[in-house]
């Protein structure tokens, strides 16, 4: 069945995913494009994984936008849900991330 980053990934490139109305909100408030995101999933950066938690089985990944990295957090309802979701996105914060915003840093 693959690990959980490839699960989600192949649901996404396949079509079978959707966009939280939180993760679509964060996407508009930063003037990001869906279209960037998703054509960078090929070579996301998955940074952490959740076997189970509030939103299922979940993901966190660096993408590389045009305009420079996001995080964006992909999930799943759970292990056999047809459907990734785009839980939200967020521009990872310098002084909390390495200089790749792969590593957090130590408080």
């Amino acid at each position: 069945m693959g690990n959980l980053a490839d699960r989600i990934r192949r649901r996404i490139e396949s079509g079978a995913f959707r966009v939280s109305d939180h993760a679509q909100g964060r996407l508009d408030e930063r003037g990001l494009l869906l279209s960037d995101v998703l054509a960078s999933v090929a070579t996301w950066f998955v940074i952490e994984t959740y076997e189970s938690g509030r939103m299922g089985p979940s993901l966190l990944a660096r993408h590389i936008l045009p305009g420079g990295p996001i995080h964006a957090v992909w999930g799943m309802i759970d292990e056999n849900a047809v459907h990734a979701v785009l839980v939200t996105v967020y521009l990872p914060d310098k002084e909390k991330w390495d200089e790749q915003f792969t590593i957090r840093r130590k408080a």
